[in-house]
């Protein structure tokens, strides 16, 4: 596979705390605890880097001891972070609480150290820009950050994939001039945070501005890739729940997998959600030993409406 995957964006410590009970606010809930290196582009990367994508991270690190976790966890997968920033403060972290169901009851994030990716640093890296073909970036970054990374793709000819992350985070998109973005991955509230609270929602608005693919996630509902010549929507088959952490996350990197080997639109949605539904059925944002041939399986073996 020779085409080139850079992911820049924030680099996270996960604690995610899967309660015994259902969660009961203003009191103490026992909960199980798994620790696990995180952020959505770092989970992408972990992904890519399974199923044999050549494929590095440009990043922010603290300089603690979590800083050195999370790496360690990198250089296991032999994911690049040569060009990332070391900070001077705590490694970024998510806490999330979980219902035993696997919903999300709340998630928080302190992040000191992404702000340091900034225009100026990534213009200083033009030419490492270079030698990749694809970028996936996060709304971690800020929105002038952002901004550069769609200019700068626009200028080289680069495909450039952007994840919302959360409602707040996709709101930075609102203001920023979207015109040749490749893909944009929105759930149904981060879309209306990106299109400024819209009488009318509708990913055309998105296609309107100059985005050329936007993938609509609805959970178990499924998901739809609207561009302008064609919509294609597929379901998603019902699986048993242990932990929707990362489940956005896997369906992108499994997405970008299939692209880039070829498979046609529909095929991509469909190794999109069969990954996905991996994730859905274990503890912690990434599934483990996952290999093309894995993937392969598990979309041959999904079950869908449509």
């Amino acid at each position: 596979m020779s085409k080139n995957v850079l992911c820049i964006g924030a680099l996270l410590l996960d604690e995610l705390y899967f309660c015994d009970q259902a969660v009961q606010l203003h009191t103490s809930n026992p909960a199980q605890k798994s620790v696990s290196l995180g952020g959505v582009v770092a989970n992408i990367a972990q992904y890519l880097a399974q199923l044999e994508v050549d494929v590095s991270l440009l990043t922010a690190f603290g300089t603690d001891s979590d800083a050195v976790f999370v790496q360690q966890k990198l250089d296991a997968l032999y994911i690049p972070y040569t060009e990332s920033i070391s900070v001077d403060a705590n490694t970024g972290k998510y806490i999330s609480i979980l219902n035993p169901d696997g919903s999300l009851q709340v998630a928080v994030c302190e992040d000191a150290c992404t702000a340091s990716i900034t225009p100026d640093y990534l213009a200083s890296k033009a030419a490492y820009f270079n030698q990749f073909e694809i970028l996936v970036i996060d709304t971690n970054l800020s929105s002038e950050t952002i901004q550069w990374c769609i200019d700068f793709c626009n200028s080289q000819h680069k495909k450039l994939f952007i994840e919302p992350v959360s409602v707040p985070k996709a709101q930075k998109l609102a203001s920023l001039s979207l015109a040749g973005v490749f893909m944009i991955t929105p759930n149904q509230d981060e879309l209306f945070a990106i299109l400024g609270n819209p009488a009318v929602l509708s990913p055309n608005q998105l296609l309107e501005q100059g985005v050329a693919q936007v993938w609509l996630r609805q959970g178990a509902k499924g998901s739809s890739v609207h561009t302008r010549s064609a919509v294609i929507e597929i379901s998603a088959y019902p699986v048993s729940v242990v932990d929707s952490t990362g489940a956005g996350d896997a369906a992108l990197a499994a997405w970008i997998y299939g692209h880039l080997t070829n498979e046609n639109p529909t095929q991509c949605i469909k190794m999109g959600h069969a990954l996905a539904a991996e994730v859905l059925q274990h503890k912690g944002a990434v599934v483990r030993e996952m290999t093309p041939q894995k993937l392969h399986q598990l979309t041959q073996n999904s079950r869908y409406d449509s």
